[in-house]
């Protein structure tokens, strides 16, 4: 009997641990799906809900405010029920995107709250949503854009092409793909002398930076010695003016000299003549005097009272006679 009771008590208490557990982890799913705090609904359309599943996060500027919390199939479009925080403010004009959440895959959606009024009940219509990449509808996108062109002008310009790479003109086109071959070798084994010329012209570049100054310099007086030029041609150009106007003046005595040049000539012959006779003896002269002064030395030398300096000592160069 006491056995019994005993068996009871377990059975008792086991039931209610079971129930127990069972209570805990409705209690815990419950709170799972309705987290406290978040029981604002927010609700859009889409026609593409591949990337979405219940229990993907919702974000606002990056930071998780919710889940999506249910999605269900309408007519033409998807109707997607996100759950987030009370305090989060969504306007009247949000969007809403999906997004990819890594590289390797998984996906969030992103509310982008816009205007001030707040969304409350109603749901973010098709033109507010948002997709990832989806590769039908780019497929479906360019056909609408090729839709309206005319294939007859490019089927047109790709016969053209393809007459012209037939017979003789297949051959030119070798020969210029061989001839711009040829050149890239050419520039290839040439590329050493390339870069020596580079490395050359471094060079240069770097001796005129090193030597900035100098350069200035010699600039500066290029520059004086061009105005100082100028200003000489100037007065260069007057002389000459004057010179001309002087010969101008002397063409009375020019034409004088013509008439009477024979007479001129003559008397000029004669009095050279008479120069040369002085020139003689004025030679004759100084050699006179030099033997008398050598006397005057030789006197002064035995008296040791000679000058130290007497004109005689110094030399005057003149054209033609040179010291």
């Amino acid at each position: 009997m006491q056995s019994m009771k005993v068996l009871r008590s377990s059975i008792t208490l086991g039931i209610a641990a079971l129930a127990l557990a069972v209570v805990v982890a409705l209690a815990l799913t419950y709170i799972y799906y309705n987290p406290p705090g978040q029981n604002k609904i927010v609700t859009f359309y889409t026609v593409d809900a591949a990337s979405i599943q219940a229990g993907d996060e919702v974000r606002m500027a990056g930071i998780k405010v919710g889940t999506v919390d249910e999605l269900s199939l309408e007519a033409d479009r998807v109707r997607v029920r996100t759950r987030i925080r009370n305090d989060a403010f969504v306007g009247d004009e949000s969007q809403v995107d999906v997004r990819m959440l890594t590289v390797v895959g998984g996906y969030y959606v992103n509310i982008n709250s816009i205007g001030d009024t707040p969304l409350d009940a109603e749901p973010i219509p098709l033109e507010r949503a948002t997709m990832p990449y989806n590769l039908m509808q780019v497929l479906a996108d360019t056909t609408k854009v090729t839709e309206n062109v005319d294939p007859k002008p490019i089927n047109e310009s790709l016969n053209e092409i393809q007459r012209g790479l037939t017979g003789t003109n297949v051959e030119a086109l070798s020969a210029a793909i061989d001839a711009g071959n040829s050149l890239m070798s050419t520039i290839e084994k040439q590329q050493g002398q390339v870069s020596a010329i580079l490395d050359v012209t471094n060079e240069y570049m770097r001796a005129l930076n090193e030597h900035r100054d100098e350069i200035a310099e010699l600039v500066r007086k290029m520059s004086i010695v061009t105005q100082t030029l100028i200003l000489y041609g100037k007065g260069l150009e007057a002389q000459i003016d004057g010179l001309g106007e002087a010969l101008v003046a002397l063409k009375p005595v020019a034409d004088a000299y013509e008439v009477h040049r024979y007479e001129f000539i003559e008397k000029i012959r004669q009095n050279q003549h008479k120069f040369r006779l002085f020139v003689e003896r004025n030679g004759a002269t100084v050699r006179v005097l030099q033997r008398a002064q050598n006397l005057l030395d030789r006197i002064l030398d035995a008296q040791n009272s000679r000058p130290a300096l007497l004109a005689t000592d110094l030399c005057i160069p003149l054209p033609g006679s040179a010291c």
